[in-house]
């Protein structure tokens, strides 16, 4: 799983109060003649500008490489992929599927959806795995596939997992493997599909 370094979170929360406590303390006090009742409700001031900062940070911010990866570990990985599936299905040797895949990220959810022509598939839990002791990032989740209903008699609906390998913060591509209930494996693998 990721994680998350709480001691710099903490740091980050605390540091940035302190550091808007003080802009707003300086820039309104007297400094010979401190009024220690503005200096409290200076407080609730700073608060609300914290608030509204972190909220900035959670909805965009923190995709800014700046943050990666020291307060953010994971990079994002919203938008187009274009990719192939190749399956052991019924233990043959098939050709690889075309697929397109679309994923939406935000802080705290990754959601990916997959098609290809005979079925769609939809993210039910995904998560990061990022351990940089021992040096790979890779995105994991389960999923329902549910399948065109013209195939359905060869090709049931079924729910699988994934792993998505990954390296560095700007990722272009991804590669990993799957399996499903239907005791079936594959690999997978993506490229961005960078729309001019």
């Amino acid at each position: 799983m990721v994680k998350h370094n709480v001691r710099i979170f903490a740091f980050a929360i605390f540091g940035l109060a302190f550091f808007v406590y003080a802009i707003i303390f300086i820039s309104t006090q007297n400094l010979d003649s401190i009024d220690f009742h503005k200096a409290i409700t200076h407080i609730s001031t700073t608060i609300s500008v914290n608030i509204f900062i972190w909220m900035i940070f959670i909805g965009w911010a923190w995709k800014w490489r700046i943050f990666y990866p020291w307060l953010v570990p994971f990079p994002n990985l919203s938008g187009n992929w274009l990719g192939t599936i190749k399956s052991n299905w019924k233990e043959k040797q098939l050709d690889p599927i075309p697929i397109e895949v679309s994923i939406t990220q935000n802080f705290f959810n990754v959601q990916v959806k997959i098609k290809s022509n005979e079925s769609r598939s939809y993210s039910i839990g995904a998560s990061f795995d990022i351990d940089t002791e021992r040096g790979f990032q890779q995105l994991f989740y389960s999923y329902l596939n549910t399948p065109k209903p013209g195939v359905r008699e060869r090709s049931e609906i079924h729910y699988g997992s994934t792993i998505l390998n990954f390296d560095g913060f700007k990722v272009e591509k991804m590669e990993g493997e799957y399996w499903t209930d239907r005791e079936t494996t594959g690999e997978i693998t993506l490229e961005k599909r960078n729309i001019a």
